[in-house]
Protein backbone atom coordinates (compact mmCIF):
# COMPACT_ATOMS: atom_id res chain seq x y z
CA UNK A 1 0.00 0.00 0.00
CA UNK A 2 1.46 3.48 -0.89
CA UNK A 3 1.51 6.04 1.95
CA UNK A 4 3.81 8.66 0.14
CA UNK A 5 2.87 12.11 0.74
CA UNK A 6 2.43 12.92 -2.80
CA UNK A 7 -0.54 10.76 -3.39
CA UNK A 8 -3.41 12.60 -4.51
CA UNK A 9 -5.72 13.69 -1.51
CA UNK A 10 -8.82 16.55 -1.39
CA UNK A 11 -8.18 19.25 0.97
CA UNK A 12 -10.50 19.14 3.50
CA UNK A 13 -9.86 21.27 6.89
CA UNK A 14 -12.22 23.21 9.65
CA UNK A 15 -13.21 26.66 9.29
CA UNK A 16 -14.74 28.55 11.87
CA UNK A 17 -17.79 31.20 10.67
CA UNK A 18 -18.44 33.44 13.69
CA UNK A 19 -20.84 36.01 12.99
CA UNK A 20 -21.80 38.80 15.38
CA UNK A 21 -19.71 37.41 18.01
CA UNK A 22 -21.08 34.00 17.43
CA UNK A 23 -19.73 30.42 16.67
CA UNK A 24 -22.35 30.00 14.12
CA UNK A 25 -20.76 26.87 12.15
CA UNK A 26 -17.39 24.66 11.63
CA UNK A 27 -17.47 24.60 8.13
CA UNK A 28 -15.53 21.37 6.78
CA UNK A 29 -14.14 22.73 3.13
CA UNK A 30 -11.57 23.42 1.19
CA UNK A 31 -9.76 26.11 2.79
CA UNK A 32 -9.34 28.67 -0.43
CA UNK A 33 -12.13 31.31 -1.52
CA UNK A 34 -13.41 31.42 2.35
CA UNK A 35 -15.25 35.16 1.63
CA UNK A 36 -16.72 33.60 -1.31
CA UNK A 37 -17.90 30.50 0.87
CA UNK A 38 -18.97 32.33 4.48
CA UNK A 39 -20.82 34.96 2.06
CA UNK A 40 -22.50 32.34 0.21
CA UNK A 41 -23.31 30.38 2.97
CA UNK A 42 -24.66 32.89 5.35
CA UNK A 43 -26.47 34.40 2.28
CA UNK A 44 -28.36 31.11 1.75
CA UNK A 45 -29.18 31.05 5.17
CA UNK A 46 -31.06 34.12 4.95
CA UNK A 47 -28.79 35.74 7.68
CA UNK A 48 -27.79 38.35 5.26
CA UNK A 49 -29.67 39.60 2.16
CA UNK A 50 -28.12 42.22 0.41
CA UNK A 51 -24.28 44.58 0.40
CA UNK A 52 -26.15 46.91 3.23
CA UNK A 53 -26.66 43.61 5.36
CA UNK A 54 -22.21 43.20 6.04
CA UNK A 55 -20.27 45.55 8.56
CA UNK A 56 -17.05 44.12 8.07
CA UNK A 57 -15.34 40.46 7.38
CA UNK A 58 -12.05 38.94 8.23
CA UNK A 59 -9.77 35.84 7.69
CA UNK A 60 -7.67 34.71 10.02
CA UNK A 61 -4.13 34.42 8.59
CA UNK A 62 -4.47 30.45 8.97
CA UNK A 63 -7.27 30.29 6.98
CA UNK A 64 -8.98 28.61 9.68
CA UNK A 65 -11.46 31.35 10.88
CA UNK A 66 -13.61 33.71 9.17
CA UNK A 67 -15.28 36.70 11.46
CA UNK A 68 -18.01 38.59 10.27
CA UNK A 69 -20.40 41.56 11.53
CA UNK A 70 -23.28 41.92 10.27
CA UNK A 71 -24.86 45.57 10.49
CA UNK A 72 -28.14 44.75 12.34
CA UNK A 73 -27.05 41.89 14.73
CA UNK A 74 -28.75 39.35 12.51
CA UNK A 75 -27.13 36.03 13.24
CA UNK A 76 -28.88 36.36 17.61
CA UNK A 77 -31.99 35.04 15.27
CA UNK A 78 -30.46 32.22 14.37
CA UNK A 79 -29.16 28.76 15.78
CA UNK A 80 -26.07 27.62 15.45
CA UNK A 81 -25.35 24.54 13.02
CA UNK A 82 -21.80 22.94 15.01
CA UNK A 83 -19.74 21.02 12.21
CA UNK A 84 -21.43 21.32 8.80
CA UNK A 85 -19.53 18.35 6.90
CA UNK A 86 -18.39 18.12 3.50
CA UNK A 87 -20.10 15.06 3.00
CA UNK A 88 -23.51 16.94 3.54
CA UNK A 89 -24.83 19.83 4.29
CA UNK A 90 -26.24 20.63 7.79
CA UNK A 91 -29.72 19.29 7.52
CA UNK A 92 -30.77 19.95 10.79
CA UNK A 93 -30.76 23.25 9.97
CA UNK A 94 -33.63 25.03 8.07
CA UNK A 95 -33.08 27.80 5.70
CA UNK A 96 -35.19 30.70 5.76
CA UNK A 97 -37.47 31.50 3.15
CA UNK A 98 -37.73 33.84 1.49
CA UNK A 99 -40.12 36.10 -0.58
CA UNK A 100 -37.96 35.11 -4.11
CA UNK A 101 -39.01 31.45 -3.94
CA UNK A 102 -42.53 32.63 -4.51
CA UNK A 103 -41.89 34.42 -7.04
CA UNK A 104 -39.89 31.44 -8.94
CA UNK A 105 -43.35 29.54 -9.21
CA UNK A 106 -44.69 32.73 -11.38
CA UNK A 107 -41.99 34.21 -12.71
CA UNK A 108 -43.79 36.12 -16.11
CA UNK A 109 -40.12 35.79 -17.57
CA UNK A 110 -39.38 32.19 -17.44
CA UNK A 111 -40.83 30.95 -20.70
CA UNK A 112 -37.52 29.94 -23.13
CA UNK A 113 -35.24 31.29 -20.06
CA UNK A 114 -32.14 28.98 -21.19
CA UNK A 115 -31.21 26.22 -23.96
CA UNK A 116 -29.74 23.23 -23.51
CA UNK A 117 -27.51 23.62 -25.66
CA UNK A 118 -26.12 26.93 -23.61
CA UNK A 119 -26.73 24.76 -20.51
CA UNK A 120 -24.36 21.75 -21.59
CA UNK A 121 -21.74 24.34 -22.77
CA UNK A 122 -21.90 25.89 -19.63
CA UNK A 123 -21.15 22.96 -17.91
CA UNK A 124 -18.61 22.02 -20.42
CA UNK A 125 -16.93 25.23 -19.27
CA UNK A 126 -17.16 24.28 -15.53
CA UNK A 127 -15.33 20.98 -16.19
CA UNK A 128 -12.54 22.80 -17.91
CA UNK A 129 -12.52 25.21 -15.14
CA UNK A 130 -11.97 22.33 -12.36
CA UNK A 131 -8.14 22.21 -12.44
CA UNK A 132 -8.08 20.61 -8.84
CA UNK A 133 -10.39 18.15 -9.74
CA UNK A 134 -8.47 16.91 -12.39
CA UNK A 135 -5.17 17.20 -10.41
CA UNK A 136 -7.00 15.27 -7.84
CA UNK A 137 -9.99 13.47 -8.93
CA UNK A 138 -11.87 14.04 -5.02
CA UNK A 139 -13.66 17.65 -5.65
CA UNK A 140 -16.59 18.72 -6.84
CA UNK A 141 -16.67 21.92 -8.88
CA UNK A 142 -20.09 24.35 -9.40
CA UNK A 143 -20.41 27.23 -11.43
CA UNK A 144 -22.87 29.87 -11.63
CA UNK A 145 -23.69 31.62 -15.40
CA UNK A 146 -25.62 34.51 -16.00
CA UNK A 147 -27.25 36.72 -19.09
CA UNK A 148 -28.13 40.11 -19.34
CA UNK A 149 -26.51 41.39 -15.50
CA UNK A 150 -28.05 44.20 -13.49
CA UNK A 151 -25.83 47.18 -13.55
CA UNK A 152 -22.59 47.18 -11.93
CA UNK A 153 -22.06 43.02 -12.74
CA UNK A 154 -18.76 42.37 -13.12
CA UNK A 155 -17.39 39.67 -15.88
CA UNK A 156 -15.67 36.88 -13.36
CA UNK A 157 -14.52 35.20 -17.17
CA UNK A 158 -16.44 34.10 -19.86
CA UNK A 159 -18.76 31.12 -21.43
CA UNK A 160 -20.55 30.72 -24.53
CA UNK A 161 -23.32 33.46 -24.14
CA UNK A 162 -22.97 33.86 -20.49
CA UNK A 163 -22.56 37.38 -19.79
CA UNK A 164 -21.01 36.36 -16.18
CA UNK A 165 -19.51 33.12 -15.56
CA UNK A 166 -18.14 32.06 -12.66
CA UNK A 167 -16.64 28.27 -11.37
CA UNK A 168 -15.38 27.29 -7.76
CA UNK A 169 -14.24 24.46 -6.21
CA UNK A 170 -14.50 22.52 -3.41
CA UNK A 171 -14.15 19.14 -1.59
CA UNK A 172 -18.06 19.27 -0.49
CA UNK A 173 -20.99 19.89 -3.58
CA UNK A 174 -22.53 22.60 -0.88
CA UNK A 175 -19.39 24.54 -0.55
CA UNK A 176 -19.06 24.77 -4.00
CA UNK A 177 -22.80 26.39 -4.25
CA UNK A 178 -22.26 28.41 -1.34
CA UNK A 179 -18.71 30.05 -3.08
CA UNK A 180 -20.44 30.67 -6.34
CA UNK A 181 -23.31 32.13 -4.30
CA UNK A 182 -20.87 34.05 -2.46
CA UNK A 183 -18.87 35.06 -5.73
CA UNK A 184 -22.60 35.93 -7.58
CA UNK A 185 -23.45 38.35 -4.22
CA UNK A 186 -20.10 40.16 -3.97
CA UNK A 187 -20.10 40.89 -7.58
CA UNK A 188 -23.95 41.96 -7.56
CA UNK A 189 -25.75 39.09 -10.00
CA UNK A 190 -29.28 39.41 -10.74
CA UNK A 191 -29.75 35.87 -9.63
CA UNK A 192 -33.34 35.71 -11.48
CA UNK A 193 -31.29 35.66 -14.62
CA UNK A 194 -28.45 33.22 -13.75
CA UNK A 195 -28.30 29.57 -13.00
CA UNK A 196 -26.60 27.08 -10.49
CA UNK A 197 -24.71 23.97 -12.63
CA UNK A 198 -22.80 21.49 -10.25
CA UNK A 199 -20.49 18.01 -10.28
CA UNK A 200 -22.06 15.95 -8.05
CA UNK A 201 -25.79 14.94 -6.81
CA UNK A 202 -28.48 17.94 -6.17
CA UNK A 203 -29.18 16.58 -2.41
CA UNK A 204 -32.31 18.85 -0.92
CA UNK A 205 -29.85 21.98 0.48
CA UNK A 206 -28.89 23.04 -3.06
CA UNK A 207 -32.61 23.65 -3.97
CA UNK A 208 -33.30 25.68 -0.64
CA UNK A 209 -29.86 27.42 -1.58
CA UNK A 210 -30.67 27.74 -4.67
CA UNK A 211 -34.37 29.02 -3.50
CA UNK A 212 -33.21 31.23 -1.21
CA UNK A 213 -30.77 33.19 -3.45
CA UNK A 214 -33.78 33.46 -6.26
CA UNK A 215 -32.42 31.55 -8.78
CA UNK A 216 -34.57 29.38 -10.57
CA UNK A 217 -32.55 27.18 -12.82
CA UNK A 218 -30.39 24.15 -10.76
CA UNK A 219 -28.44 21.64 -13.28
CA UNK A 220 -26.15 19.15 -12.64
CA UNK A 221 -23.99 16.18 -14.49
CA UNK A 222 -25.51 13.84 -11.77
CA UNK A 223 -29.51 12.98 -10.27
CA UNK A 224 -31.29 14.56 -7.38
CA UNK A 225 -32.21 12.91 -4.72
CA UNK A 226 -36.48 12.29 -4.12
CA UNK A 227 -36.31 15.06 -1.73
CA UNK A 228 -34.80 17.57 -3.60
CA UNK A 229 -37.12 16.26 -6.32
CA UNK A 230 -39.78 16.98 -3.90
CA UNK A 231 -38.40 20.37 -2.67
CA UNK A 232 -37.86 21.83 -6.32
CA UNK A 233 -41.48 21.30 -7.49
CA UNK A 234 -42.50 22.98 -4.05
CA UNK A 235 -40.48 25.88 -4.84
CA UNK A 236 -40.74 26.34 -8.21
CA UNK A 237 -37.24 25.32 -9.47
CA UNK A 238 -36.45 24.28 -12.82
CA UNK A 239 -34.01 20.76 -12.15
CA UNK A 240 -32.20 19.65 -14.91
CA UNK A 241 -30.07 16.27 -14.43
CA UNK A 242 -27.51 14.06 -16.29
CA UNK A 243 -26.21 17.57 -18.61
CA UNK A 244 -23.70 15.65 -19.56
CA UNK A 245 -25.53 13.00 -21.59
CA UNK A 246 -27.20 13.07 -24.69
CA UNK A 247 -30.68 13.62 -23.25
CA UNK A 248 -30.79 15.17 -20.17
CA UNK A 249 -33.62 15.00 -18.05
CA UNK A 250 -35.42 17.99 -17.02
CA UNK A 251 -37.67 17.26 -14.07
CA UNK A 252 -39.66 20.29 -13.00
CA UNK A 253 -40.47 23.42 -14.65
CA UNK A 254 -39.50 23.00 -18.53
CA UNK A 255 -41.33 26.06 -19.24
CA UNK A 256 -38.06 27.74 -18.59
CA UNK A 257 -36.38 25.84 -21.35
CA UNK A 258 -36.18 26.63 -24.72
CA UNK A 259 -35.41 24.68 -28.01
Amino acid sequence: MKTSPDLPLAPEAPVALHVDGRLMAVLMCSPWDLDELAIGHLFSRGIIASHQDLKSLSICPDMRSVTIFTMSGAAAAFEPEGFVFSGCGAASVKIQPSADQSALKSSPEASGMFSIDELSAWAKAMFAAAELYRKTGGLHVAAMAARNCASGCARSGASQSADYFVAREDVGRHNAVDKVLGRGFLDNVDFSRSVILTSGRIAADMIQKAARAGVAVLVSRSIPTTEAYARALEAGVTLIGRIGSAHPIIYTRPDRIGA
